[in-house]
């Protein structure tokens, strides 16, 4: 039965940017890759990925005066990670927040050009940090039952919208340099020390629902939004920015008020951490588990 399921796997690839990873069982059979984007501090580049060191990149930031920018994967690193699989579902970070989709879909372009054949499927997630497995069964069931790979990228595009985002920002300070939040809202936030709870909108901005100061309240908080939501259990994911311990606490917590949730707890990349600052906390949840 597994040598069959694994043939029926073959010629598939997932492939991700770094900003929105799939969480992946070790021993799962089919063929997966993480694009990098690139984080850049004065004239040193950083590759995101499992050998960059998030510590010394957020370090490094701290002591620059200009700060750091981050570039998203070029069309050539997607055509890369494709390989010649023939069937390619890529999926990116929410095109409202970086150019990795736009970027893709250039890679898709060039690739179809080359080789008509081919089925390649580019996915905006409108989110960010590491989705749940349900988005890897929901494909692999697919997959295996033999559905056509429109019909899969059509499962895998629903179960990646309905997947939502949640953010504890630990740090304003590079969302506010990217553009991606109010100036205004920047400079109270740096004078006051203050934090923020956002969440993902349907079309993949950050919209901020609430602002405190101090990481301290940063749980209650989390429990409410989640509350405010209609969370009512299932798969959810926290991925963290140096902060195990916090990012374990609030999954007990969760746990706690949710007693039918299966919470993973995950480092978050290089590109993430940049946005969320040193102890802050990306959650993700599959709504589609709501009865």
């Amino acid at each position: 039965m597994k040598e069959k399921e694994e043939r029926l796997l073959d010629g598939w690839k997932l492939v991700t940017d770094s900003g929105c990873g799939l969480l992946v069982p070790e021993d799962a059979e089919i063929d997966h890759e993480v694009v990098p984007f690139t984080i850049s501090v004065d004239d040193m580049d950083y590759m995101d990925g499992d050998d960059m060191d998030t510590g010394d990149m957020l370090e490094h930031i701290d002591r620059s005066c200009e700060g750091g920018r981050t570039s998203c994967p070029s069309p050539h690193a997607w055509l890369e990670a494709w390989g010649d699989a023939g069937n390619v579902l890529a999926f990116t970070l929410s095109s409202a927040l970086s150019g990795s989709y736009n970027s893709a879909i250039a890679a898709r372009h060039m690739a179809l050009e080359k080789n008509p054949d081919r089925n390649i499927a580019v996915i905006n997630t409108c989110g960010a940090g590491v989705f749940p497995e349900h988005l890897l069964h929901a494909i692999c069931e697919g997959i295996e039952d033999g559905d056509s790979f429109d019909t899969i990228v059509s499962v895998a595009d629903k179960a990646a919208r309905e997947t939502q985002v949640m953010f504890a920002l630990g740090s304003l300070d590079n969302l506010i340099k990217a553009g991606r939040l109010n100036k205004l809202v920047g400079y109270a936030a740096h004078r006051f020390s203050i934090s923020a709870i956002g969440v993902a909108s349907p079309g993949g901005r950050i919209e901020l629902r609430h602002k405190f100061r101090g990481l301290k309240k940063i749980y209650g908080k989390m429990i409410d939004t989640l509350r405010e939501a209609g969370f009512d259990g299932g798969e959810l994911v926290i991925s963290h920015c140096m902060n195990e311990e916090g990012a374990e606490k609030l999954g007990h917590l969760i746990k706690a008020e949710w007693l039918d949730t299966d919470v993973s707890v995950v480092p978050a990349s290089g590109l993430c951490s940049y946005y969320m600052g040193k102890g802050g906390m990306i959650v993700t949840y599959y709504e589609g588990n709501r009865v």
